[in-house]
């Protein structure tokens, strides 16, 4: 089998590079190793600038809308509200979004096959060979690796270097009517953030969609301090749990099921792409370092990489300097902000009862702090402002 691209991995990274690929021409292969549609280990919660970018995701894709965010403190003595006529966060079914992608991608021209495991890639002077679990070959002129997090694109291409940078998640989705949801979570489907839940270097998570609610938590690795030794992250699910059942967020008859784990990544690789490759969403590390959202970053991704890549082959030039371009126009699109998050990030692994607090008392500030964690907003506008409001208040709070 011969094309002119394949894709490894069928998420929002792979069937966003798929489809514009095919809607330029390009001989497409997507695959995955998965049999769809399959279920994908995430929170659901997508930002609304992914809506507005990609103007083709469907109404009918998205579970529900959330018009309001409440942020707890860890004492749960303060709080950020964030409430807006327009959605700020689209619930989805990672099992129905990333099918509909995929069938998007199809009707493309993309041919698409799943059930099928990458186990090898060769990276010779005139072509790539992708070497399947079946021992199958593949032929193509270029790859792109948008296979997860553990990618094995990446790690056979050897620009996967360290496991360091990741958070780690366990979450369950709940099936919940639609009325106890109201009840609970009002008409508006507030979302629930609670910061560093029994200490962990992180965030417990109450997103509620069209008949479910997702509830999680997540730890961020690059703030964790090691001397400190490690939490068992099961029991501060447990325990997060409790705290919802407590404050009356969630129906105190809620049962802890099958908890799901999940690992995402919070820095982008030094280096995407080499000759004949280049690596997209988590496979690449595109993911907020601040929240662990991805899907923005890798439906962008995939576009990026697929004008790319279509230029490579255009001018028959697939060398590593050639699509160093990649790197240069994602960087530019959002790199900038995952760095600047990234910094921020750490933040996780410090006491910020205090700063919460001073935070809190300003309407404007916690409303725009809130919009950056969501996703509302480019950090890259709004950094600045932020960090001079809260200067000043740190200063104003120790003068009173």
């Amino acid at each position: 089998m011969k094309y002119d691209v394949v894709v490894v991995g069928a998420g929002p990274a792979g069937s966003t590079a798929a489809k514009f690929l095919s809607e330029k021409g390009v001989k497409v292969l997507l695959i995955d190793k998965n049999k769809f549609p399959r279920d994908k280990p995430c929170a659901g919660g997508i930002s609304t600038k992914t809506l507005k970018r990609f103007k083709y995701i469907q109404d009918d894709w998205i579970e529900s809308y959330s018009y309001a965010t409440y942020t707890h403190s860890s004492s749960l003595k303060y709080k950020f509200e964030l409430q807006r006529d327009e959605p700020l966060i689209a619930m989805i079914l990672r099992k129905k979004f990333d099918y509909e992608l995929v069938k998007l991608a199809i009707s493309s021209g993309t041919t698409f096959l799943d059930a099928k495991s990458a186990e090898d890639i060769k990276i010779l002077d005139n072509k790539v060979k992708i070497i399947l679990k079946n021992g199958a070959n593949i032929e193509s002129e270029i790859v792109i690796g948008a296979d997860g997090v553990w990618s094995t694109i990446a790690k056979k291409s050897g620009l996967r270097n360290n496991t360091k940078n990741i958070c780690i998640c366990l979450f369950e989705e709940y099936p919940m009517n639609s009325k106890t949801i109201e009840q609970f979570l009002d008409k508006k489907r507030i979302c629930h953030i609670h910061l560093n839940v029994n200490k962990i270097t992180g965030y417990g998570w109450v997103f509620p969609k069209k008949e479910h609610v997702n509830i999680g938590i997540t730890q961020f690795q690059q703030a964790l301090d090691s001397s400190k030794g490690r939490t068992n992250l099961k029991n501060t699910y447990e325990t997060y749990i409790k705290i919802l059942k407590e404050n009356k967020i969630i129906p105190e008859n809620l049962k802890i099921g099958k908890i799901r784990g999940a690992a995402l990544p919070t820095c982008p690789f030094e280096k995407t792409y080499s000759d004949r490759l280049v690596l997209c969403g988590d496979a690449a590390g595109f993911a907020n370092p601040l929240s662990g959202e991805g899907i923005y970053y890798a439906m962008s991704s995939g576009k990026i990489a697929a004008d790319v890549v279509t230029e490579a082959l255009e001018e028959e030039n697939t060398n590593n300097k050639f699509l160093s371009r990649y790197q240069t126009i994602w960087y530019r699109d959002f790199g900038r902000d995952l760095k600047s998050l990234y910094n921020i990030s750490m933040i996780w692994g410090k006491d910020n009862e205090k700063l919460f607090r001073i935070i809190s008392k300003d309407k404007k500030l916690s409303e725009l702090a809130v919009e950056v964690i969501i996703g509302q907003i480019d950090v890259q506008k709004c950094i600045g402002k932020i960090k001079r409001r809260v200067a000043y208040l740190i200063v104003k709070d120790k003068l009173v």
